[in-house]
């Protein structure tokens, strides 16, 4: 074989890979959103079957070959990048058989099934089961891979490449050590903060409308973009320009949609605007999860609690909900919804206290896989960890270990992401407001500016660079969790009127 063929077979392959990928997405987002539940078993079973085609041809002898050989050469940065990444993916996938993949596919779209009836009865021992199976498969999959790394290290390196326990040990250990003793001291006075407008009524279908507003002053084109509605808030890109966004309306919470909308279209933004020069590679739009996360999590906090973000979509916010908001001001509205409280939904929760939701997750997570835990107490092992660290009660399943969907799907070492992703924020927002009149643009409209200046210095990458790399890149230092320590004790100690 010779560098020109193993080039064809790989390009060839991948398109082929490709096509079963968007049809795994497309009904991925329909199974989450619009499909009739009744259907869920014919489909469950057909598309696990879907999946074992999709492993025929990733794992084809001459695929895997090809592969091998374009790993020995030089290809320059953008292709080397893509085989280390194929090659990476392909070291996993040859360790299980075409039955074992399509067993864990079926698993995990029966948790998905499972968890969502639980969730909505409130009852936890509908999903357990499931649950339970879950982790087993996840087990039983982690012995036949690299037995040199911990268990959970490999699925944490799964979710973002190079993080290990160590790594999320430390930087874990400085959210405790410096974020408990503030949350502690604000907990105190969470009552000086009147947030209680937030919670009246607030239709689903005016919500809606107000959805649109949002879309429109981040410039989240329809042409390429598209929201659904869903039990948990998610993003799906079925490719650069087909980026699916979802959200869910709580009528007693205005805050919960639009922020989560906010959160899914800065996922959506990064899907959008990665370089259109890799829309025919498939590994590199397998982007950091961290990353991912930053910019979902830079969205919803960094920009969407700011105050001129606010100047022009609030009034239109009063306008259509005037019996509930007419006499109260922006400056209210923006000291509200940054309020912290220690409380019970991760997806609900304050800058301050969000990343201890992850903190508990984290720690039941490594338990699991190190076989530290009585997985036949995880719901009671939750509700303690909630009562522990933030002080608050779970009253029903639905608010304790129900509440996300990730185990349902075996996304074992995802959740660190989710404060990795807020810390690099952190980064992000000291370097932009160096070098952008933030919020002269923000309170102008002019959001456009904010996401070119996104894609120029971190979005276009994709998988290019690991999440450290573009940090160095544009930040001119690797990963630094001390902006986020100090972001946010300046920002509540501040608020609140508090020692830091």
């Amino acid at each position: 074989m010779n560098r020109k063929q193993a080039l064809k077979i790989y390009n060839d392959q991948i398109e082929k890979i490709r096509a079963y990928t968007l049809v795994l997405s497309t009904t991925s987002f329909d199974r989450l959103t619009i499909a009739p539940v009744k259907g869920n078993s014919y489909r469950n079973r057909m598309l696990s079957i879907v999946e074992g085609e999709a492993y025929s041809l990733q794992t084809d002898k001459e695929f895997i070959e090809a592969v091998k050989y374009l790993k020995t050469q030089d290809l320059g940065e953008v292709m080397n990048r893509e085989i280390f990444l194929a090659n990476k993916t392909l070291d996993d996938l040859i360790r299980f058989s075409k039955e074992e993949i399509m067993e864990f596919s079926f698993a995990q779209m029966q948790g998905n099934d499972a968890w969502y009836k639980a969730k909505m009865k409130k009852d936890y021992a509908i999903f357990e089961p499931y649950l339970l199976r879950i982790i087993e498969l996840s087990k039983k999959r982690l012995k036949k891979r690299d037995q040199s790394k911990k268990p959970y290290d490999l699925l944490l390196d799964d979710f973002e490449e190079g993080m290990t326990m160590n790594k999320y040990d430390e930087f874990f250990g400085l959210i405790k050590k410096e974020l408990l003793p503030l949350i502690k001291k604000i907990d105190r006075k969470k009552d000086c903060i009147d947030d209680s407008f937030l919670y009246k009524y607030y239709p689903a279908e005016k919500q809606a409308l107000f959805s649109k507003e949002i879309m429109k002053y981040l410039h989240f084109d329809p042409s390429w973009g598209y929201l659904g509605l869903t039990e948990h808030p998610f993003t799906n890109a079925l490719s650069r320009n087909d980026v699916r966004v979802t959200t869910n309306y709580d009528e007693h919470d205005i805050s919960a949609a639009i922020f989560s909308l906010i959160h899914e279209c800065g996922h959506g933004f990064y899907e959008h605007q990665t370089d259109k020069g890799f829309d025919k590679y498939l590994y590199l739009n397998n982007m950091s999860s961290g990353m991912h996360e930053s910019q979902s999590r830079f969205f919803e906090n960094y920009l969407g609690k700011r105050e001129s973000f606010f100047k022009l979509l609030y009034p239109k916010l009063q306008k259509i909900f005037p019996e509930n908001l007419k006499d109260v001001t922006l400056e209210q509205f923006i000291r509200a919804v940054n309020a912290s409280k220690c409380s019970l939904i991760r997806t609900e929760a304050d800058e301050l206290t969000y990343p201890i939701h992850i903190l508990i997750r984290y720690e039941i997570e490594k338990d699991i896989f190190a076989g530290k835990i009585d997985l036949s107490q995880l719901d009671k092992i939750w509700n303690e960890k909630y009562r522990k660290y933030l002080g608050v009660e779970v009253k029903n399943d639905s608010e304790g270990i129900l509440q996300d969907i990730h185990w349902s799907d075996a996304s074992f070492g995802y959740f660190p992401t989710y404060a990795l992703g807020s810390a690099i924020g952190a980064q992000i927002i000291n370097k932009m407001e160096k070098d952008l009149d933030l919020d002269s643009l923000l309170s102008k409209g002019k959001f456009s500016t904010v996401t070119a200046y996104l894609k120029d210095n971190i979005q276009k990458y994709a998988a290019l660079y690991t999440f450290d790399e573009i940090l160095r890149r544009y930040t001119g230092e690797g990963f630094n969790p001390h902006y986020y320590i100090d972001y946010l004790k300046n920002k509540y100690s501040r608020l609140y009127g508090v020692e830091k």
